[in-house]
């Protein structure tokens, strides 16, 4: 499998989001999965889990399809959607998204490409500033985000130094940087990502010992993809964004 990039809000009491920040949320996933080219998967940050209630609905899905499209219609948001359908018995719904105990969680599948990394991590940041009250959770597999794993506060981040090797944890308090410079000209073109090989069997022996001599493609080594010491020399740098990086 391929590398991806977790994010989560735990339903911890603390955490909050009014239906009017998710409504906003939406609209910015919206925008960013249709305006840029992603190569592995898209944002896919989930409230909500849906699946049809067979013993209500029978094998009938349309009906759930329908409803849903009669409801936004009608100016409903995806809340009242959901618990409009829940109600009436036609849907089941796993609340907090993919992972339990959430709030809201996803994830997105980015594999070497670090431009899609850093707009997973631009949609966070302003996901922050959204709903101010809530603490993002990030997962990084790679190396966009230096120390793998930091929190996201209202437009601040976060990194707990307890899990990052010492000589990382040193570099990124020295820097300043806990996001990687990305050249975004590096990813036009970037193939969309695939774990099938084409024909293998066809291969020669030393062919296929080519082919998978090099996982790098899959993303988890992604140092190997900047230009010198896990950044570019050119390029976006979302750390400017950052109102605070703070050190626990």
């Amino acid at each position: 499998m391929a590398r991806k990039i977790f994010y989560r809000i735990p339903d911890n009491g603390e955490n909050f989001i009014s239906d009017e920040e998710w409504e906003s949320i939406r609209s910015l996933q919206n925008w960013y999965n249709s305006e840029f080219f992603w190569t592995g998967g898209r944002i896919d940050f989930r409230r909500f889990l849906v699946f049809p209630n067979y013993d209500s609905i029978g094998s009938d899905t349309d009906e759930i399809r329908k409803r849903f499209s009669e409801l936004r219609k009608a100016g409903y948001s995806e809340v009242e959607m959901v618990n409009e359908l829940e109600a009436r018995g036609l849907i089941i719904v796993k609340r907090g998204g993919y992972e339990d105990g959430m709030v809201a969680s996803g994830f997105t599948r980015v594999a070497d490409n670090e431009f899609n990394a850093f707009l997973v991590l631009d949609f966070l940041l302003k996901v922050s500033r959204l709903a101010p009250t809530a603490e993002i959770e990030v997962l990084d597999e790679g190396d966009f985000v230096k120390t793998h794993s930091l929190k996201l506060t209202n437009g601040d981040a976060e990194v707990r130094g307890g899990k990052v090797p010492p000589r990382t944890l040193e570099e990124v308090k020295f820097t300043r940087r806990v996001f990687a410079v990305v050249n975004p000209d590096k990813y036009d073109g970037h193939p969309e990502f695939t774990n099938c090989v084409i024909e293998f069997n066809e291969l020669l022996p030393d062919e296929r010992a080519k082919v998978v001599a090099n996982w790098n493609w899959l993303g988890y080594d992604s140092k190997a993809s900047f230009d010198f010491n896990g950044d570019d020399f050119f390029g976006f740098d979302l750390n400017r964004k950052l109102c605070h990086l703070f050190f626990k």
